[in-house]
């Protein structure tokens, strides 16, 4: 794995020439034969996720030393462990063992190294105590796997950073000793999650639910290779909809170029993130494509400006071809823009090498407004239109995007008295010009005492279902036709 990668360089470092096999427990020691550990970060900059560096006071790796080939004896070896020890980091370059043992290289055999990260003081947190069992025991020394047991995460979960080592094969050399590398991985991804709003209107957020994510699994790392997930069946979703039913009110309502943190459940901070496993394309595709209800992002929100409440909801989907990777961090915004949603997403790596795109959704742009300038009663400063001698007018636009969407006409006012034909149509970016008739209706029992009036709300479904007011894309001047009066 090239990305999100700390490197540990085990040193090897003199100790005082040992006199005898009873003294080491091991068969012919070789000269300046002390085995410690070094551990550096390398190119990470930050290899937790807490922000905390991995050279912190009390951080401890387990690390595992299976020889093979070894003809003498060791009293502390258990079959092919040859090292079963934590080295733990106080503040010097060269990390002690826990417990006080030194470890001499062999005179025979080769030793193959692997390590995981097992305390994390930042959280006061052991990986047995994070996984509910003692790691060390998913380790095969035939097969050098290590299998973790499954287990399930929340947003509310410790955000412990499991990071693994693998393997290297290593000879004592014949001369002075150098440094053996160990490579540090991840293996979880992370996510955060933020909402701008990056419209000119007042937006209120009453509810999101992501339904996407795989919360529960296990993980086979096999040392020769990268990790390999194995998938167990998710008990709940990752992030639950009772987590983010209901935004706190004080901080729900987003104006102009706002932002709120669903994680940090705060406005305008930094984007806070949290532990996931990592995910297939399977796990973050809709179960069912063609239909938007399956989309995993459910957002339900309304316009602060609008007197009528309308709730909005809006079915997004994870970009496709996605998948997320160890060791990867994925920022999520987002954003409101006119009259939808637009998925960012940022991709950023442990040693934060930015990558930046963004998934396209939906918008009602390039408009040509409504107008009426063709029929005789038109009057563009009072933006009216007059019905002359009882025949129909007719208004005219154009819309390009979003394409495929549906626009409609709401009637208000003295519905009674006009029709409206045709009432919608299908957005088509080839032919983005529309125009609709408004009949009156001469029914001579109607009563026609005084003038008669029709305005118009103008509304675009897109494909995912969600409707949303185009007044102000489509009809800003608010246009009225009038029936005279008899």
């Amino acid at each position: 794995m090239k990305k999100g990668i700390s490197y540990i360089l085990l040193a090897i470092a003199a100790a005082a020439a040992l006199s005898s096999c009873n003294e080491t427990g091991a068969d012919s020691p070789r000269e300046e034969n002390g085995i410690t550990f070094a551990p550096k970060e390398g190119v990470t900059p930050r290899a937790l996720l807490t922000n905390a560096t991995l050279q912190t006071n009390g951080n401890r790796i387990h690390v595992l030393d299976v020889l093979e080939g070894f003809t003498g004896t060791a009293s502390w070896m258990n079959g092919k462990l040859y090292i079963d020890d934590d080295v733990q980091y106080t503040g010097n370059v060269v990390w002690g063992f826990r417990s006080g043992r030194l470890y001499p290289w062999t005179s025979d055999g080769a030793h193959q190294f692997f390590g995981w990260l097992s305390y994390d003081t930042a959280l006061d947190l052991t990986a047995d105590s994070f996984f509910g069992s003692a790691v060390a025991e998913g380790f095969s020394e035939n097969e050098r796997t290590l299998s973790l047991p499954a287990l399930e995460m929340n947003t509310e979960s410790s955000q412990f950073d499991f990071l693994y080592a693998n393997t290297s094969n290593y000879l004592m050399p014949a001369t002075s000793t150098a440094p053996v590398p160990l490579m540090m991985q991840h293996l979880f991804s992370a996510v955060s999650l933020q909402f701008r709003n990056d419209s000119q209107d007042d937006i209120i957020i009453h509810s999101v639910s992501i339904s996407g994510f795989k919360n529960k699994k296990s993980a086979v790392i096999n040392f020769v290779s990268s990790s390999e997930l194995t998938t167990h069946a998710a008990s709940s979703e990752f992030v639950s909809t009772a987590f983010f039913a209901a935004l706190p009110a004080a901080t729900r309502t987003l104006t102009e170029n706002e932002t709120y943190d669903l994680l940090a459940r705060s406005k305008n901070t930094a984007a806070e993130y949290r532990l996931i496993w990592p995910q297939t394309i399977s796990d973050l595709a809709p179960s069912d494509p063609a239909d938007f209800m399956t989309f995993p992002i459910t957002v339900v929100y309304e316009y602060a400006n609008d007197e009528e409440h309308t709730l909005h909801t809006a079915h997004i989907r994870f970009p496709e071809e996605v998948a997320f990777q160890p060791g990867v961090r994925y920022a999520f915004t987002l954003l409101f823009i006119q009259k939808h949603i637009h998925l960012q997403m940022e991709v950023n790596p442990w040693n934060y090498e930015l990558h930046n795109w963004s998934f396209e959704e939906q918008t009602i742009s390039e408009v040509t407004e409504l107008d009426f300038k063709e029929n005789p009663g038109y009057d563009k400063p009072s933006k009216t239109c007059r019905i002359v001698a009882g025949e129909p007018v007719k208004g005219t636009f154009s819309v390009v995007n979003p394409d495929g969407a549906i626009w409609s006409i709401e009637p208000v006012g003295d519905v009674e008295y006009f029709t409206i034909s045709p009432r919608q149509g299908r957005i088509n970016s080839a032919e983005p010009n529309y125009e609709f008739l408004v009949i009156p209706n001469l029914d001579p029992s109607l009563d026609r005492s005084t003038d008669k009036k029709l305005r118009f709300n103008f509304h675009v479904q897109f494909t995912d279902g969600s409707i949303h007011d185009a007044n102000t894309e489509i009809n800003r001047d608010n246009w009225t036709v009038i029936l005279p009066k008899n």
